[in-house]
């Protein structure tokens, strides 16, 4: 079975991808977007976007946070559940990596 990646940008508003729709990922000031394969064609929220993107905060180093991301969705160390929680603002779970938001959740048109 393959792994999903959960994100929760608050109540009513919250996502899973598997694995395999993981496009990328690049980093900004204090925050990583990871970047996936469109869930939601033709019900979209962002005009002209190409691929659906979570924005998550995080603190000054990208790179642990881009880490921490991979390594869950590649099932190292103890994370080898069919689900792991990425970023969860409803129940203030983060997966570590300096990760302390969700910032938004953008669709794909």
């Amino acid at each position: 079975m393959e792994r999903f990646l959960y994100f929760s940008a608050g109540t009513n508003d919250a996502t899973a991808y598997p694995v395999s729709a993981l496009r990328g990922i690049d980093t900004a000031n204090g925050a990583i977007h990871l970047y996936f394969t469109p869930q939601r064609i033709g019900d979209a929220v962002a005009t002209g976007d190409s691929n659906d993107r979570v924005e998550l905060t995080c603190g000054t180093d990208e790179k642990a946070a881009v880490q921490v991301v991979i390594d869950a969705a590649m099932a190292t160390g103890s994370m080898k559940e069919p689900m792991v929680t990425i970023a969860d603002e409803e129940l203030s779970v983060y997966i570590g990596g300096g990760i302390t938001a969700c910032a938004g959740i953008t669709y794909a048109t």
